[in-house]
């Protein structure tokens, strides 16, 4: 597992959302050191009576692991609504509203995105049990693991991993790369986070891409399909090959980092995004109709508005773009 800078369990830097922090961070421990000078040779004949220095041993760096470059790697991309300024205030409980499950083809020529909508109920988990609340809740009460799991279990398929950041780093690995570029598909106006787009290409900054990923001026559907749109623009900003690899340790700081991807991964991970860079992309939000059985108010429960998963239209579609 990796620790962050103020040792806490990083997990055994939306999306590839945020695969993209952790995928570049493993940069820093790929590359090896530079060899130390070695001393001047004494133009004298006499012997020296201490030998000279010899170089300093250098880093050896991490092999690619064959196997994993060559299979179809899964990631679930976590992004939660904690903040520095919301624990100060207080709030100690964070919600998920940020599910993406992102999936890269063994030849690395397509990439799969799908979008788990927060209000979704009735979840299958790993042991047999059934989520009754809403998702966006459910790694709160049960841990990021039990999310990935229930992911698994709910879409058929398999999921190596999980990432999780929250909106403070989210922010900051956006302004790292000085932006990324997105296609506003419809008109925003929002006053609640002072958000006013038109359709067309544009080029934000971290706090404007937050507030891109977040508003719900038209739908939380629509909210979903924007965050896909940043997590992937995010990634091919960081793992470009232009991305200093200073800047590529320092996500290794973040401090809301958790995730269970082994260290030993990440140098091969790198090289997967790299490949990946001009995959073809497929996103899609698991919405209603075609994958939910009711969406609305719920009357009669304490859920409110609730989004009921049609399992089997999900696993179905998952595992024609993902494998079973």
């Amino acid at each position: 597992m990796l620790r962050n800078s103020r040792g806490r369990v990083a997990g055994p830097r939306a999306t590839l959302v945020l695969v993209v922090a952790l995928l570049a961070a493993a940069c820093a421990s790929a590359t090896p050191s530079p060899l130390a000078p070695t001393a001047t040779p004494s133009p004298t004949e006499q012997p020296t009576a201490t030998p000279s220095p010899t170089p300093e041993p250098t880093a050896t760096p991490i092999p690619l692991d064959q196997a994993l470059l060559g299979r179809r790697v899964t990631f679930l991309v976590v992004g939660s609504d904690s903040s520095a300024y919301r624990r100060q205030i207080g709030v100690a409980t964070y919600r998920t509203d940020a599910m993406l499950v992102v999936s890269v083809s063994a030849d690395h020529s397509k990439i799969a995105v799908l979008s788990l909508p927060r209000d979704t109920v009735d979840v299958p988990m790993a042991d047999g049990t059934l989520y009754y609340n809403k998702v966006n809740g459910l790694a709160q009460a049960y841990g990021l693991a039990a999310l990935q799991g229930a992911m698994a279990k709910l879409l058929g398929i398999h999921i190596d991993s999980y990432i999780k950041v929250d909106m403070d780093d989210f922010t900051w690995m956006v302004d790292a790369v000085r932006g990324i570029n997105v296609e506003v598909l419809t008109r925003i106006a929002d006053p609640k986070v002072n958000l006013y787009l038109q359709p067309g290409p544009i080029h934000l900054n971290g706090r404007n891409a937050l507030s891109y990923s977040r508003t719900r001026a038209d739908s939380d559907y629509a909210r979903d399909g924007r965050q896909q749109q940043v997590i992937l623009a995010l990634f091919r900003k960081w793992v470009a090959p232009t991305t200093s690899i200073s800047l590529l340790a320092k996500a290794r700081l973040l401090g809301s980092l958790q995730t269970n991807i082994p260290l030993a991964e990440l140098p091969t991970l790198i090289e997967i995004g790299r490949r990946a860079t001009n995959a073809h992309v497929t996103a899609t939000v698991l919405q209603p109709p075609r994958f939910a059985l009711f969406s609305g108010f719920e009357v009669g429960t304490n859920r409110g508005w609730v989004m009921i998963p049609n399992v089997g239209a999900m696993r179905a579609y998952a595992q024609s773009l993902m494998g079973g």
